[in-house]
């Protein structure tokens, strides 16, 4: 009878080498990305719905923002214009939702997504979570420049 396992140790390294070769051939099959709920997708699902409902006003890097007439803020320096060393997640939040007067938001020209998103027909956790993702994104954009 034939013996399938040689004595040597090049079936032990051919062993070992076909493990290897097959872990890095399903990393690069596998979609490398952050864990789906991670705060980097959070702040990434975040950029986009910035670029689809914020960047217009508040601009962002190499976009100038399209209605400059309206003062919005430069969202990148919250934490520097607050003086603070951690980001208000809350009042960022409320700010976003504009269902609740924010006393130091000063006049309402945004628009007020908690009621866009209910006439979108989100339900409470949904717009929590659109709010979520778009202070995440906030938070990943802060410079103190």
């Amino acid at each position: 009878m034939k013996n399938l396992i040689p004595s040597t140790g090049q079936g032990f390294f051919g062993l070992i080498s076909l493990l290897f070769f097959g872990f890095l051939i399903g990393m690069v099959a596998c979609e490398v990305g952050p864990p789906e709920g991670s705060k980097a997708n959070q702040a990434n699902r975040g950029m986009a719905i910035f670029n689809e409902q914020c960047i217009s006003c508040h601009g962002y890097k190499d976009v100038a923002p399209t209605q400059p007439e309206q003062n919005a803020p430069d969202l990148t320096k919250i934490m520097k214009r607050r003086n603070r060393s951690t980001f208000p997640i809350a009042e960022m939040a409320r700010v976003i939702d504009g269902r609740k007067e924010v006393a130091a938001h000063g006049p309402r020209s945004m628009p007020v997504w908690g009621e866009v998103y209910e006439a979108e027909g989100m339900d409470t956790e949904e717009i929590r979570g659109r709010k979520g993702e778009l202070v995440a994104f906030l938070m990943s954009i802060q410079s103190n420049l």
